[in-house]
């Protein structure tokens, strides 16, 4: 739908896109059940966005949260729902697979930088300074966070830990600028430099033998029209 976010998939072999939301809505921030029969994603086709699931090989949309949602993740077991409700920052949820009441989990989560392992929640949350975050870990067992890594750079959107809770990804803007534009025959509002990502990279960092060990995985630039 023009105008609107929509979610496709694809063969991990490649092929082309296969469009998978079409509710004039739209539909984002797309993952997988654990069992890979489900695919939950945030739309606000009910009026304010909220996070919905759909067989992965189609079929209609079932609600999932009443009270918002934006980004979701399904535990390692597949029981439970982590979610957060705003883009930029927002506590983390928690909600019973089949539905139920809602629980927070964590006060602070950034740009839905949450990971979801067997043992705990991997996080990034509010930093008083633009250029260095933290990157913590919730432990399920003692119900305690503690921190992992220090991010000297802006981070960018989500993370993802690998299946054996070993390794991180992260982004991080590596360079930032930004530019002042001219419009012609602009009317109304006031005109502003406009601050974008010139190059951002994604990083992971081993967890468990090295926890500060950090590598590159690729860069993705900013190139001007």
């Amino acid at each position: 739908m023009e105008g609107h976010w929509e979610i496709y998939l694809t063969s991990s072999n490649g092929g082309k896109p296969k469009r998978f939301t079409g509710n004039p809505a739209g539909g984002h921030s797309p993952s997988w059940s654990r069992d890979g029969k489900w695919i939950y994603f945030s739309s606000d086709r009910s009026g304010e966005e909220q996070i919905w699931k759909m067989p992965a090989r189609g079929g209609e949309a079932i609600q999932v949260t009443r009270k918002g949602g934006h980004v979701a993740l399904e535990s390692p077991d597949g029981q439970w729902i982590y979610y957060t409700k705003h883009f930029s920052e927002s506590p983390l949820w928690k909600m019973a697979r089949e539905g139920g009441e809602e629980t927070q989990v964590l006060e602070s989560v950034v740009l839905g930088n949450f990971a979801i392992a067997r043992e705990g929640v991997y996080f990034i949350p509010r930093s008083n300074s633009p250029y260095r975050y933290s990157l913590q870990f919730l432990d399920f067992a003692i119900k305690r966070v503690r921190p992992i890594a220090t991010i000297d750079k802006p981070v960018g959107l989500l993370l993802s830990v690998s299946p054996d809770g070993s390794w991180i990804l992260s982004t991080e803007a590596d360079q930032v600028g930004s530019d002042l534009m001219l419009v012609e025959n602009f009317r109304g509002g006031c005109t502003k430099p406009i601050v974008f990502v010139k190059a951002c990279v994604i990083v992971c960092r081993q967890l468990r033998d090295n926890p500060l060990k950090r590598s590159i995985l690729a860069l993705m630039s900013h190139k001007d029209a």
